[in-house]
């Protein structure tokens, strides 16, 4: 190797070594300081309304499962459907409702090549179900008329 080709494999090294050097001793930045008050803990045994719906996932929807739902609507509405009706129950939406019957559950299905859905809103117990609204449909529900019906408007006239 000649010396100048080693010089300059030096000095890359060199500048290798101080570009990562000043990169690693960068200036650490200052913690802001804040001057606000702070916010006192809510009392934990306070009764909070919660905003937030029970979860849609999971393996209980008060006191049915997921399972107990999806079958008990799939039941009420296939009849409405073709004999060769396919429901998707993996794909079953379950929402909590802010009135009775508790749980709007929505059941993709297929029946003669086209795709539809069941709708229910369920109540009651596993063992003495309630239903108010179920119905088959190869019409896909606007989300805005699933969000009506959650907060229990519109269902089936002025409600």
């Amino acid at each position: 190797m000649s010396s100048r080709r080693s010089a300059r494999l030096i000095a890359l090294t060199a500048l290798v070594g101080a570009l990562a050097a000043t990169a690693g001793c960068a200036a650490a930045p200052t913690a802001p300081t804040s001057t606000a008050t702070a916010t006192p803990t809510p009392d934990p045994t306070a009764s909070v309304p919660s905003t937030e719906a029970p979860p849609t996932t999971g393996s209980s929807f008060g006191a049915f499962t997921r399972d107990e739902l999806t079958q008990i609507c799939v039941d009420a509405t296939a009849s409405t459907f073709s004999a060769d009706v396919q429901f998707d129950i993996e794909s079953a939406r379950i929402e909590h409702r802010t009135v009775d019957p508790e749980w709007l559950v929505i059941v993709p299905a297929r029946t003669g090549g086209i795709d539809g859905q069941s709708l229910c809103t369920i109540g009651g117990t596993p063992s003495a179900p309630t239903l108010e609204l179920s119905s088959g449909s190869i019409t896909e529900l606007p989300e805005d008329q699933i969000q009506r019906l959650i907060r229990g408007e519109n269902e089936g006239g002025d409600r």
